[in-house]
Order: C-alpha cells, then structure tokens, then sequence
C-alpha cells in the first residue's frame, strides 16, 4: 500500500510538470467525534459498558489533480486522534469512564466530482476513497485512581498499550460539502463532512504476556484475560467531522 502511495505521488508530480493547470494544494483542520465499534462490548448490560461520547481533532494537507472541470482526486496526509470512551457502574456511588486514546497518521486516497464551478461562488463537492491508517501512539486512563493498582508478580511481559492495537489498518472514507471561491479565485474555502471506517480489526487479537503459575510459565492472551474467552469480536475503529479547509488551485481545470 506505501508502494502504491509513493508511486501515485510521482505519477501526479510528473504530471504537473507538463501541466500545471487541475493541480491542487491545500491544508484543513477538523473537529470529530471518534468512536470503538465492538459488538460483544455493546451487548454487555449498561452497568457493565455504557459508550460515553469522545472526540478529538484531526488535520492534514491535501494534494489533488482534477482531471475536468468536474472529476478529480485527492491524496492526503493527516495526523488523527481518536479512540473511544466508556463507562462501568463499580459500585454503588457511581461510575467509572475508561478512555483509550489512538493516535494515527492517515493516508486517504479519494476520487470524487463536484458541480460546475463555472460563474458560480458555490459548487458541491461528493469523494469517496480508500484509506491507509499507521498507528503512532496508544494509551488509556480513568477517572478512578483506585483502579489503577500495579500488576501481580506472576505477570511478567505485559504489552503496552500500542502493542495491543495493530500498528497499520484500512478504511472506507468519504467526504460531502461546498467549496466557496475566496478572493482571488484561485483559492476556495472547503467546509465539508468526512467519515471513514475501519475495514480490519483496530485491536492487536495476538497481543500477549506471560502468566507464571505452579512452577509454570505460559503466554497468555491478552484481550481474552482484558474481556473474556467468550467476548473476541472485532474492533472497528470510527471517525466522523466537519472538515474547514482552503485549496488553491495553480491554475483553471482543463476544459473537456
């Protein structure tokens, strides 16, 4: 997948040597709600899992050709934080919120339309894509501290928390919205709302430790000794923002 990245971006800079015009540059921010999809987890009674809302910021710079007055694509780089957040009932004077913070560099790669721009101050915008998300950093925390007790003796090589999650994942991702040309017409403010999915497990299912009992020393799996033998679904991780941006376009899209 790196591969197919790499190439694509010499192939687009190749072309914008021979013409410049369709070509795209551009940088955004956005606000998301982020959220872990696991079906096991959901079907636990509310005093044991409650989903409480998360969210994070995410942002990137965008490189894009246009083809045609309408038909383009778009190459990104993005840093991305998200994770997901809950709540369990441990006794009876309330609650306590686990959070897991996932960290990514994401590679979105997308091929859309939007209307005719000619004589317009406003055109719609609809992309969809692939996506490439390499994990750069993991770590959780509660709002009890009494939980967090050190670990028995008899554990030894536990993971650390980006261990447990896979350090490379796919997504479906896709994009709607408008673009408003800004003075001079070169530049257009993006305001659109973005969503991908993560087609793989979000959760490293190999990740282990050592658990030494009797004289005996095993490796133990970790996400079954975290939630249980009988609760091994998937994790899928899940964005959804609005994204503002500005694109400056180095010259008009070719006609057809």
């Amino acid at each position: 997948m790196k591969n197919l990245f790499l190439l694509t971006l010499i192939l687009l800079a190749a072309l914008s040597v021979q013409a410049q015009k369709g070509l795209k540059l551009g940088a955004f921010v956005q606000p998301q709600f982020v959220y872990l999809y696991n079906a096991d987890d959901l079907n636990l009674d509310l005093d044991q899992y409650r989903p409480e809302p998360l969210w994070g910021m995410s942002g990137g710079v965008t490189f894009g050709y246009h083809f045609n007055r309408f038909i383009g694509f778009r190459l990104q780089g993005m840093y991305s934080q998200q994770g997901g957040s809950y709540s369990s009932r441990r006794s009876v004077s309330g609650r306590t919120t686990y959070v897991t913070r996932l960290e990514y560099l994401k590679v979105p790669l997308m091929l859309g339309f939007n209307t005719n721009p000619d004589n317009r101050k406003t055109v719609f915008a609809l992309y969809g894509g692939i996506q490439a998300n390499l994990l750069t950093r993991a770590f959780t925390y509660n709002d009890n501290p009494v939980i967090a007790l050190p670990l028995p003796e008899n554990i030894t090589d536990f993971p650390s928390t980006y261990a447990t999650y896979r350090a490379a994942t796919y997504s479906i991702v896709g994009e709607t919205g408008i673009d408003v040309k800004l003075p001079p017409d070169n530049f257009v403010l993006n305001i659109r709302l973005r969503a991908d999915y993560e087609l793989t497990d979000t959760e490293n299912k190999d990740a282990s430790f050592r658990l030494t009992q009797g004289g005996t020393t095993t490796r133990q799996n970790y996400w079954t000794w975290a939630r249980g033998i009988s609760r091994d679904a998937e994790t899928f991780g899940l964005t959804a923002g609005l994204v503002i941006g500005v694109t400056y376009t180095f010259g008009q899209p070719p006609v057809e």
